[in-house]
């Protein structure tokens, strides 16, 4: 299923009640969300898997059956569950369930039996972008040109920066071009250096605590994200986790599946951790990175949250 078709459902209010949507623009999914509860006049309710709601959705009581709108993020457990997807729209009666992924194999059963509900959601090219730019702000064209590269075509961190646009260009009286501008020479609008965020990386695998915090506050404070800052983080420790676990005089490449260059950018962090260390770690920043793009963790703390669970 495309994009083009969701919407035209939408429009039309021909909506099923099982779709499931991958990729990483979660601010272009909330969108379509926000719509789509709408046509099912139904608020959006955030759950921890298809297994905690399905007893819920599927039965009928004295009472009639349930109705809930449910978004569900990364439930792999029921991605295994392949006696339950036959009829699955059916079984769920007047309940909907919106399953998000990050990715999904196309090889799995999973994957080819709901390939007609299935919505990818590529990251924005930078014209769709400008459009969203300029419908949220009255930036010229030049400058929601360069807005659009600065934020490397995040829709998420472009809206936050069209916000800000807005907010500085009403209390100054200007436009929103001499805001952006003025907000540009003052550092307000920052474009994420990915050396900074290597810097972070390199200090918590480390084990510098000082260090870690001391980058962080300034990461946040030049606007990076926390899923930014984190998910680096993330792929540095779980990679340093199967460095250390390999067995000596194994091919680590071959054995861990990471290339030459994640082994050796990795290995100067061996013994650093313990290995029960390193795996609670990895499960930390999954469960708080998941948590932000939820919404159930808020971002502002997220980093130095995560921070005090690895480096204690």
């Amino acid at each position: 299923m495309t994009i083009l078709e969701l919407k035209d459902a939408i429009i039309h209010k021909k909506l099923s009640n099982f779709y499931v949507f991958i990729g990483e623009e979660i601010g272009i999914m909330n969108i379509y969300l926000e719509q789509m509860s709408k046509v099912y006049e139904l608020p959006i309710t955030r759950a921890e898997s298809v297994a905690s709601i399905y007893s819920r959705c599927t039965t009928r009581s004295m009472f009639g059956d349930t109705t809930g709108f449910y978004v569900i993020r990364n439930d792999t457990d029921f991605i295994k569950q392949d006696k339950v997807f036959p009829n699955i729209s059916a079984r769920l009666r007047k309940n909907v369930i919106v399953l998000l992924f990050d990715k999904l194999d196309s090889r799995l059963k999973f994957s080819k039996e709901f390939k007609d509900c299935t919505i990818q959601f590529d990251a924005l090219t930078k014209p769709v972008l400008k459009s969203y730019i300029k419908k949220s702000s009255n930036l010229s064209d030049a400058y929601a040109d360069k807005l659009a590269d600065i934020v490397n075509c995040s829709y998420d961190l472009a809206m936050l920066e069209c916000d800000k646009i807005n907010q500085f260009a009403e209390a100054e009286n200007i436009t929103d071009d001499q805001s952006m501008k003025e907000l540009l020479k003052q550092g307000q609008i920052y474009q994420p250096e990915n050396s900074d965020v290597f810097k972070f990386t390199h200090a918590v695998c480390s084990h510098n605590a000082t260090e870690s915090f001391k980058i962080a506050k300034i990461l946040s404070e030049n606007g990076v994200s926390a899923i930014n800052s984190l998910g680096t983080l993330y792929n540095s420790l779980k990679a340093v986790m199967l460095i250390q676990v390999c067995p000596k005089g194994a091919n680590v490449c071959d054995v861990t599946g990471l290339d030459n260059r994640q082994v050796y950018f990795n290995k100067q962090y061996i013994g650093k951790y313990t290995v029960f260390h390193l795996v609670s770690s990895v499960k930390v920043l999954y469960r708080i990175i998941d948590g932000v793009k939820n919404g159930k963790i808020d971002e502002q703390y997220a980093v130095n949250y995560a921070l005090v669970n690895i480096l204690h």
